[in-house]
Parts: C-alpha cells; structure tokens; sequence
C-alpha cells in the first residue's frame, strides 16, 4: 500500500508541478512519512539551487491542497511530506476488513516458477553446511506462491556417481560400519540415513586402500552411467533408503517437496545421451584426450582444460551433462526455473545457463539464487571423513535450549519449545541476506529480547493476549473482527506518534511482499517482521489499547487485528509457526 501512496503522490506532483516524479522519486524517510529530492535533481537540470526550488515548490504544492498529504515542508532542498492519517486510516480500514488474511498477497500470476532447492547428495543425514539452502527454498516457495505465482517444488536425487557406487558395493561386500563412527552419532543410529552414513565412511576408507574394491565401484559407476538397469536399480534402491532418512528431517522442519526427481531416471530414458548428441553437432563440440564437451571460452566462461567435459573418455557422462537433461525435462514443466545453490557452483551454474540459453537457445528463463556457508561453531565437516553436525541435533539442542529460556523466563508454555527452537533456528539463518556468510550463534538465535524469531513469534502472543482480553479466548478472531466491522468509521484524532509509526509499517507489508518475491530474497520480510514486532512493542507500552475512550479503543483495536495478522502471515511465509500463547 506504501507503494500505491508514492505512486499517488507522485502523480499528484507530476500534475502540479509539470515536471517528470516517478515512484522512485519519493522515498520513506525518518524526518517525515515521505521525503523527495526532486528539486535536486530538476535543480541540476536548469541550473538553479535545490533550496530555493524546494521552497517554490512547497508553495505550489501548498496551494494545490492535496487530500493525501496534510502538510509539507521544505528543508535543505528535499521535500517532506505529511500524510494525512484520518484519508489513510480509511483506505486501510477498508482493505483489511475486505481482505483479512489476505492483505498484503500478490493478484495471480500467469508464469509458473519450478524451484528447486536442497538437492543434496544421498550419501547420509542433512547436515547444518546444507539447512541454509533448504530453508532459504522453502521460504521462496512460500513467498512466491504469496506473491501471485504458481509454484512447484522440485528435489534433485543425486543417484549416478562415485559416492553412490561406493556405499551399494561396501553394501555388496557386507562392509562393516566403524564402531567409534556410529558411537558419535549413537541416538540417531537406527535412521537410514545414518547407516547410510556409516557405510559410506567406511566404503571411502576401502576406497583409498583397497584396488579390488575401487576396480568393483569404477566398474558400477561405469554400468550404471551407461544404463546397465541392473546397476541403475541396485544404486536407486541405496538412494531412496538414504532419502527416507532425510525426508523425516523435513517433515519436522515443515517443508515439502512437490516431487522427487532422481538422476538416473535421464540415463535410464536416453534423455542424456540424446542431448549431447544434439550439442555434437554445434560448432562448440571439442574433443581432447580426457573426453570431450563444449568449449565456452567465447562466452567469458573459461575452465583451466578449455573444456566443459560431457563425455569422458570412457563413455560415460558428467554430472553437467545430466544437469543439462534434467533442466530441459524441468521446462517443459514451467515458464522459470529458479534454483538455490551455494556459492560455490557459481561456475557450473554459469556453464549450465550459458549452454542451455546460448548454444540450445532456449527461451525459457533460468535463474539461481546463490547463498553463502554458514559457520557453526568453528566445525569443518565432511561427510566422507565422518565429521558432520547433523540437523537431527541441531534441532534436538534447539529444543532444548528453548526449554531452559521458558523455564528462566517463567514464561510460554514447555510443549511449545520445538515451534521456538525451529523458528529460532529458521529465522536466524534467513534473517541475513544469501550471499552474506552466516557465524551460527544460540544466544543471537534464541534472544527473546532482539532480533530473533521468539521475539517476533512474543509479539504476535502479545496481540493475541489482548485480542482475548477483549473478547474471551473461543473465536477470538471472529468476535474482533465482528466487532470491527460494527466500529464507526475510524477517527485520526489523537493519533500519537507511535500509532503513526505502527500504521507506516503495516502499510509497507504488500511492498515487502513484492521485493522479496522479485528479489528472492527472504531477509526482506524477516528483517521487515523484526522492525514491525520491534515498532508493535514501542506501540504497546506507549499507546493504552483496553483503556482507551471508545474510538480510540477501536483505532488500537484495529492495529493490534492487523499487526497480528501481518505477523502471523509473515511468519508463515519464513516456515515459522506463529504462537497464541508464550
């Protein structure tokens, strides 16, 4: 709605002043609801000083009477205007007791976005290096599918390859875990994933040592990647008995996947073989003696070899040239394809996009969302060496955690203490922007005082407190609701600061909404929902709701209704629950 307002204003001002104001052109600020530097700009245009612009201009925008605005002043060149709160309060009103829950959604969206995201290798439990991508996918997820589009969700099964082969043949040779390794991970043990886990650690150790065993799992891969079926469903069949582990990590976590799509089925249908042998006959094809694949020099992309290798030199493919069939199977299934990815296949991704647009010309548009790693408590992981932090006691610590801050605080309820402790740890880790490094911290993560998703989720309590109070615990919603919708109109008198504050912020959520769908970019609304919980607090201890003359007391009301509607979406949005009671 904040964006309707500037682009209100600036039509107005267009008009008035007939000169070209775009959206862009009027701005938040903290010395007033709106500021513009318009006569900086048209200043350096014409050759006359700003200040003195500013001030015709207030003059002309003055008499003009504008009924969105209630004053403006010009101060150092920059305009700042005043909104007049009694027209806004109004607009607001009306939308929110039209939309509810729906303030702030996007109108439907003709593109479908296939987003995939987590995808990681069937070699063991998730760990914490790989929860960044899978929440930052999920929370995509949701806020695209809120912004307007349709969107399917996408899992990549990472069942052709060396890691693969290696734990189905130490499956073959009956190779026996390492004791000290299952000891490490003793409560967790009985989960596939975990012996899954376990035999890949030991099946490494034989692979550096053992030439049977490597000449055995270099045979596999090779089958397989050739489409022996035999070879293929042996392989699978370990990939799905890791996949069940780590399925019932994202169950806890509430994210969900619209499909499974496992590599080997583009062997198996010829779908990869059939793609190199359309890129064959590009003028890019190079051979050399490793194999042969694309030479992408002549569009920046430089490899050390010259090479982006599709074939090697025995016969079998790379997981770029699967990648490649994979990404042509996805769009026939939508119009964008957006994948999340770590930094580091900054380099592979380029070579995908570069093939698949440049060489195939391919109008369907591909995008990636890259993130960087996250630091946990100083651990280098690896999962062939058996050093990892599994997500299964990140979450167990968290829950933990959570406990001993309601037993301190005297506070919330114990059973709720796995909503805090995953929000806690969902928040924490999309909070900061993707491409910004992430130190892991449980004091940041659980501080119910700062910006954390307990102090969000506090907030949203704190509204529903009051809600109660007015209106008794059953139906609550409805009855405010009912109630509102019986109100007079809603008045602007006596509005104090911190109101206005309140009524700013929940104006700027559909913006939010917006910016972080076009940007992909979730610590928009997370760091949005931290200001407004933050702002909703300031309101709370400053502006009395219950105890307020009657259409004071309906104004509040009201705010308090939306806030906890905003927060509750929001949070939703982020993968969070919202609590009622803390």
């Amino acid at each position: 709605m904040i964006s309707q307002l500037r682009r209100e204003l600036a039509s107005k001002l267009e008009e008035i002043l007939e000169i070209s104001v775009g959206e862009n052109d009027i701005f938040s600020s903290e010395f007033s609801d709106l500021s513009s530097t318009i006569a900086f700009k048209i200043g350096k245009e014409i050759g006359e000083n700003p200040v003195t612009l500013a001030e015709k201009f207030r003059e002309r925008i003055e008499r003009a009477n504008i009924e969105l605005i209630e004053r403006v002043e010009s101060l150092n060149g920059y305009l700042n205007f005043f909104l007049n709160y009694e027209l806004i309060l109004t607009r607001l009103w009306n939308e929110i007791l039209e939309k509810k829950e729906d303030y702030g959604k996007g109108t439907r969206r003709k593109e479908k976005i296939i987003l995939e995201h987590t995808s990681i290798n069937p070699s063991g439990p998730v760990h914490v290096g790989r929860l960044r991508n899978s929440l930052i996918g999920d929370a995509l997820s949701r806020i695209l599918k809120f912004y307007g589009y349709e969107v399917e969700t996408h899992y990549y099964v990472n069942d052709i390859g060396k890691q693969i082969a290696m734990i189905t043949m130490a499956e073959i040779w009956n190779i026996k875990p390492d004791p000290e390794v299952v000891k490490s991970y003793k409560e967790y043990a009985e989960k596939n994933d975990f012996k899954v886990f376990f035999t890949y650690v030991s099946a490494n150790r034989l692979y550096e040592k053992d030439e049977k065993f490597r000449e055995e799992v270099d045979n596999l891969i090779k089958r397989a990647e050739l489409g022996d079926r035999k070879a293929l469903a042996m392989i699978k069949s370990v990939a799905k008995k890791c996949l069940d582990g780590q399925k019932k990590i994202y169950e806890i976590l509430g994210i969900n996947f619209d499909f499974y799509d496992f590599e080997s089925n583009f062997i198996e249908t010829n779908e990869v073989f059939n793609v190199i042998e359309k890129l064959k006959q590009t003028k890019f094809w190079r051979k050399a003696d490793f194999g042969e694949g694309l030479d992408l020099s002549s569009f920046g992309i430089e490899r050390a070899s010259k090479l982006s290798v599709l074939l090697r030199k025995d016969g079998t493919t790379t997981y770029l040239a699967r990648d490649i069939a994979y990404h042509l199977y996805k769009m026939k299934l939508g119009d964008l394809l957006l994948n999340v990815l770590g930094e580091d296949h900054k380099l592979e991704f380029q070579e995908l996009k570069t093939i698949l647009e440049k060489i195939l010309n391919l109008e369907k548009k591909l995008e990636a969302v890259h993130f960087s790693f996250v630091n946990f408590q100083g651990l280098q992981m690896s999962t062939r060496e058996g050093r990892i932090f599994p997500v299964d006691k990140l979450i167990d610590l968290a829950i933990e955690k959570a406990k001993a801050e309601i037993r301190k605080r005297g506070k919330g309820r114990e059973a709720d203490a796995a909503l805090v402790g995953i929000g806690a740890i969902k928040y924490h880790l999309l909070k900061t922007s993707p491409m910004k490094p992430i130190n892991f911290s449980w004091k940041a993560a659980l501080n119910f005082e700062g910006d954390s998703a307990p102090y969000i989720q506090y907030a949203h309590a704190r509204c529903c407190s009051i809600l109660k109070k007015e209106f008794g615990e059953d139906s609550f919603l409805e009855k405010t609701l009912n109630f509102l919708s019986s109100c007079d109109p809603i008045s602007a008198s006596k509005l104090e600061e911190n109101e206005k504050k309140l009524i700013l912020q929940i104006l700027r959520f559909p913006e939010v909404v917006e910016n972080s769908a076009k940007e992909y970019k979730p610590n928009i609304l997370a760091n949005y929902l931290y200001d407004l919980s933050y702002i909703f607090n300031k309101f709370y201890y400053e502006c009395p709701v219950l105890k307020s003359e009657k259409k004071i007391k309906c104004r509040r009301l009201f705010l308090v209704y939306t806030t906890k509607l905003i927060l509750a979406n929001g949070l939703y949005l982020l993968g969070i629950k919202a609590l009622d009671v803390m």
